[in-house]
């Protein structure tokens, strides 16, 4: 038990230094890459495979002590019921034998000496017996005592693993390395402003606008971010300068991804698609927002809410929905029950929900509460739905309700305070 415990400490300590050791390896990649203009990845990456063969076989050895262990408690409740055995085998006998002194106390005057000697050895062997059958009940206390605190470590360790398989994995540190270069990059983005080549760069869709541009695809550089990426800028609707951060037409794309996906973005700009998680934080996290949803059913009826105020948070809070507020339109507020909220995928559970996934349930990927009154990344069924499939569609709660699946949706942000005209 002892041994078991050890080791599963010695794995929390393992996790909690590798993630140390991350944090090591960026802040030395840091400082390299200010002194020499480089980080070098290469080795870093070669570290970060050490150490996750490291853990994995500290992790293998904590199972094979369970195994071990889980073995010895079943050879010693054998042992124990073969002692059980012996020791009603013994009782038998001792009846056998007092029933013999019993009858013996008629024999002849001779034999009472004998007689005698063999009532003392029964007494004295009665006397073993008790004392062994308290021994044994002791023994089940304490066998039973023993398997307690083995379950209570067994699955423990076994949430250890688990974690450790979730957080320590190659993919967690190639997107610990992805973000530390882009911090380090960030680092640079001052002295990027001050040249001018970058000043002719649109950090927004409304930067695009002012300089005449239609809507289409173009590259972005928000202040958070230098590099840029790619986005459809809508010029047309409600003034222009939106940036389309979701779009659904017709279920060719599937929504029901992991967290990775949500996070980095995924679909067709010139189709659907779903921005990410990154790129709407380097949006709207930075300043104040306006979101716009638009709504159509497959009666081509179309809806629009529109809130006045919005922004969410990065990674490390969860991308949560911190501001949502000054809801206008005709479709109804389906969005504010979520303000506050985590965003959750199927494999990234940050819900209200207690009793299980929001994600699963419904389908789908959203800033989810406990769970939702609206779920509009959630798969596309196409119209009423049966009863079995409600809430695992996409819908707005207010329009049309979470029985029905829309036929198109998309949403869309801007700078609040850089739009030329209001909405």
């Amino acid at each position: 038990m002892r041994t078991i415990i050890d080791s599963s400490f010695y794995l929390c300590l393992i996790v909690f230094s590798s993630l140390a050791t991350v944090k090591g390896y960026k802040n030395a990649s840091e400082s390299e890459y200010s002194n020499n203009n480089q980080c070098h990845t290469g080795q870093i990456e070669y570290k970060l495979t050490k150490l996750e063969v490291l853990t994995a076989e500290r992790s293998e050895s904590v199972k094979s002590e369970l195994r071990e262990n889980n073995r010895r408690l079943q050879a010693l409740e054998w042992q124990n019921a073969d002692v059980g055995s012996a020791i009603e085998s013994l009782k038998n006998e001792l009846s056998r034998f007092t029933s013999s002194g019993q009858i013996s106390y008629s024999r002849p005057s001779s034999e009472d000496k004998d007689v005698e000697n063999l009532n003392e050895k029964l007494e004295v062997l009665s006397k073993g017996i008790h004392l062994a059958v308290a021994a044994i009940k002791l023994n089940n206390v304490e066998l039973k005592s023993m398997k307690q605190d083995l379950a209570s470590v067994t699955n423990n360790t076994r949430k250890i693993v688990a974690d450790y398989h979730q957080l320590l994995n190659k993919e967690f540190f190639n997107d610990a390395l992805v973000e530390m270069k882009h911090r380090i990059n960030v680092r640079h983005v001052s002295s990027d402003k001050c040249n001018p080549q970058n000043e002719d760069k649109p950090k927004d869709c409304v930067d695009l606008k002012k300089n005449g541009k239609k809507s289409g695809v173009y590259k972005i550089y928000p202040d958070n971010y230098h590099q840029g990426f790619m986005v459809l800028c809508e010029m047309e609707a409600s003034g222009g300068g939106w940036a389309v951060v979701q779009n659904r037409l017709d279920g060719s794309q599937n929504f029901y991804l992991g967290w990775r996906d949500y996070k980095h973005g995924f679909g067709n700009l010139g189709g659907e698609f779903w921005l990410g998680l990154d790129n709407l934080y380097y949006l709207t996290g930075h300043e104040v927002n306006e979101l716009v949803i638009e709504l159509v059913d497959h009666a081509s009826t179309k809806k629009f809410a529109h809130y006045g105020s919005f922004s969410i948070g990065s990674e490390m809070e969860g991308y949560s929905l911190k501001l949502l507020s000054q809801y206008q339109g005709d479709a109804g507020d389906s969005l504010t029950y979520h303000a506050g909220s985590r965003f959750s995928t199927k494999d990234m559970d940050q819900d209200s929900w207690e009793e299980g996934s929001c994600a699963k349930s419904h389908s789908g990927a959203w800033w989810y509460n406990s769970c939702d009154t609206s779920n509009l990344n959630g798969k596309y069924l196409g119209g009423e739905l049966p009863d079995n499939f409600i809430y695992q569609g996409m819908y707005w709660g207010e329009f049309r309700g979470a029985q029905y699946s829309l036929k198109q949706v998309r949403m869309m942000v801007r700078p609040r305070d850089k739009a030329e005209e209001n909405f």
